[in-house]
């Protein structure tokens, strides 16, 4: 006998699944230090292209904000694929964030600044969590 599976069934069940893969997956990465870090890229890309009339930025300052745009972006994407590289990834966010206050308009209004902090901090501070739920071991000085 060949049983017929109701469609609507069906659709809950991959729903499901794929909202439980994306869960495990989101778990497994710094997630939310991803997202901030590659939305502080973003932000400084935004203020230069977006900027019209006496906000205009143009020469040194533009290039700036779009290398560093990019670097932001780069490091947030960095998180979410290889979480190893999370301490890496978030001092250069960090350090990205700082040199933007300086060279790309205030960080961005500060608001590209403040989500590159924040973004670096999460990241640097992450602990993955091992398969039966704790926490897992520390590294020993040394290693």
């Amino acid at each position: 006998m060949n049983r017929r599976v109701d469609p609507a069934e069906q659709a809950d069940r991959h729903r499901v699944a794929t909202a439980r893969g994306f869960t495990r997956w989101r778990q497994s990465c710094p997630f939310a230090a991803g997202v901030l870090t590659a939305c502080a890229g973003v932000e400084l890309v935004t203020v230069v292209t977006t900027s019209r009339g006496v906000l205009r930025f143009a020469g040194a300052g533009a290039a700036v904000s779009w290398v560093l745009g990019a670097l932001l972006l780069a490091a947030g994407l960095t998180l979410l694929c290889r979480p190893g590289l999370r301490y890496f990834a978030g001092m250069t966010a960090v350090v990205a964030g700082v040199v933007s206050l300086v060279q790309a308009s205030l960080g961005g209004f500060l608001v590209g600044f403040v989500l590159a902090a924040l973004g670096g901090a999460l990241a640097v501070a992450w602990v993955p969590v091992d398969e039966t739920g704790g926490r897992a071991p520390l590294p020993e000085m040394g290693d």
